[in-house]
């Protein structure tokens, strides 16, 4: 065989084993336009901004749809959208360059460098690591309630640590925690000298390049256009309320950004932590340990969307979350905030990455987009992902719905509150939730705290549902009310607030 023909038989060879209608590593995807598309329709979501990549090359950039129903423009690829729980990878990213400068150890106490914090078990005190911060295993629950509706500073959540029971043991389950990766941003700070955001931007977006990144809404340039949050409810699409303030960095995930930055982030995990200009920011040993599973996430504390994907194991690592697909591992994580979502996923081994971006309230199409992209199959043997994922999470719904049915079903009927609406009106306290107060309003009842407001109706004798819509909560409290009609405590979120009069 003369040289040409054994050059020919090797290139038929290669063509032969390439993929049939999958993605292969240099290839853009076929029709992702119009499948996200269909999605936006299926999710009623009113802008989207997506790109994919692999660590030499950007296979996809588009932006679809507007920034507001109100007034808005056009999404490109330099909007941006808020990263929310995406920024938590930078996070751990930003400890792991502390741990390379040896000014800390992931398995230190995190006691060490926050003196001031404590729990409630002093032995709980001791052993959390910085390493636990940063794997949601710390056994507390959440403790969303201080930032999202109380407005808390952190300095004093971390004061009121000390009164949240955990409820599991240290290291034997994942209870995501965002107070733990504000600590985080705290122990950043006391090292470096710099607030967490501030460090990240100087060691981290600028010198991978992205220019278009901030630590909080309120950092943006006037002249950059940015995304509205957006709800959809009651068959209406509404812009919605802002879930953090606009100045105030929270290292669990207030960070912005557009789709031309995230993809060169995204190239940066690709390239193993190496910048395009091939400046190494992160050791070959830090970046091991980013993606290196900390610990095993049980089916019930993972995404529903495991019911479509159905992996053989689950995991997180740190910042991100972790399973098996197609026999690849794929890392990837979502955030959420009132009105906003965002999901980023990475096949490092296939050398590929997607980021997607929205500003509708859970358009869970983010998953569907996601799994479009790492799923390798030739596209008359892959499911709809649009499809199923919406028909998963309408079930979902449906379940809830279902449940609250059963719950709605056992409610006492015919009973009347046990004292006049004004004798349950006041001020009520707890450690662990923070101050409430309940007014009369409009012939009604309302419950507030810092920064929202719920409504209160009448349930069954001293018991009340608790409505906030924009969360789709709907939960109890429950007045307790001693022998002389006096209410002597609130039971609510499973805590119990006393009268802030029986305080003071």
């Amino acid at each position: 065989m003369n040289p040409s023909s054994r050059y020919f038989a090797r290139l038929l060879i290669v063509l032969l084993l390439l993929p049939t209608g999958g993605l292969g590593a240099a290839e853009a995807p076929q029709g992702l336009d119009r499948f996200v598309e269909r999605g936006m329709a299926l999710w009623h979501v009113p802008g989207m901004a997506v790109t994919v990549v692999s660590s030499d090359a950007v296979l996809f950039r588009q932006g679809f749809g507007t920034t507001s129903i109100r007034d808005g423009v056009d999404v490109d690829e330099h909007t941006l959208f808020a990263n929310a729980s995406t920024t938590k990878a930078m996070v751990a990213a930003g400890i792991l360059m502390l741990v390379d400068e040896g000014r800390l150890g992931l398995d230190d106490p995190a006691v060490k460098h926050l003196p001031e914090l404590h729990f409630a078990d002093p032995l709980l005190t001791r052993q959390v690591t910085v390493r636990d911060l940063l794997t949601h295993r710390t056994g507390l629950p959440r403790t969303d309630f201080w930032t999202f509706m109380q407005g808390m500073p952190l300095d004093e959540q971390i004061g009121r640590l000390a009164d949240v029971e955990p409820v599991a043991s240290l290291r034997s389950r994942h209870i995501y925690q965002n107070t733990m990766y504000e600590i985080a941003g705290v122990i950043i700070e006391r090292l470096s000298g710099q607030r967490w955001d501030r460090f990240l931007a100087e060691r981290l977006w600028r010198p991978i390049g992205m220019n278009e990144t901030f630590g909080a809404r309120g950092q943006i340039d006037s002249r950059l256009a940015y995304v509205s949050p957006h709800q959809y409810a009651d068959e209406t699409l509404s812009i919605t309320e802002w879930d953090l303030s606009a100045d105030e960095p929270d290292a669990a995930g207030s960070a912005w950004s557009s789709i031309h930055d995230m993809g060169l982030w995204a190239q940066f995990l690709l390239r193993g932590g190496v910048t395009g200009d091939g400046d190494r920011l992160l050791s070959e040993a830090s970046f091991a340990e980013m993606f290196r599973p900390q610990s095993l996430i049980a089916t019930d504390d993972f995404y529903p969307t495991d019911r479509l994907t159905e992996p053989s194991w689950r995991s997180y690592g740190l910042g991100w979350f972790q399973q098996d697909f197609q026999g690849r591992k794929i890392e990837f994580h979502t955030g959420s905030l009132q009105g906003l979502i965002a999901i980023i996923g990475l096949d490092l081994e296939g050398d590929r990455a997607v980021v997607v971006f929205g500003n509708r309230d859970h358009a869970e199409m983010r998953h569907a987009v996601l799994w479009e992209v790492m799923d390798q199959r030739p596209a008359g043997e892959r499911p709809d992902w649009n499809q199923a994922v919406y028909d998963l999470y309408q079930g979902l719904e449906k379940e809830n719905e279902g449940e609250w049915d059963e719950r709605s079903a056992k409610r006492l009927t015919g009973t009347e509150p046990g004292l006049p609406p004004e004798a349950y009106a006041g001020r009520y306290d707890s450690p662990a939730l923070g101050e409430v107060t309940v007014v009369q309003a409009d012939g009604g009842m309302l419950m507030r705290t810092a920064k929202v407001e719920f409504t209160l109706s009448h349930w069954h004798l001293d018991t009340f549902l608790v409505e906030y819509p924009p969360w789709q909560l709907r939960e109890f409290a429950e007045f307790r009310v001693a022998p002389d009609g006096s209410v002597t405590g609130l039971e609510l979120f499973g805590e119990t607030l006393l009268p802030v009069d029986d305080l003071e």
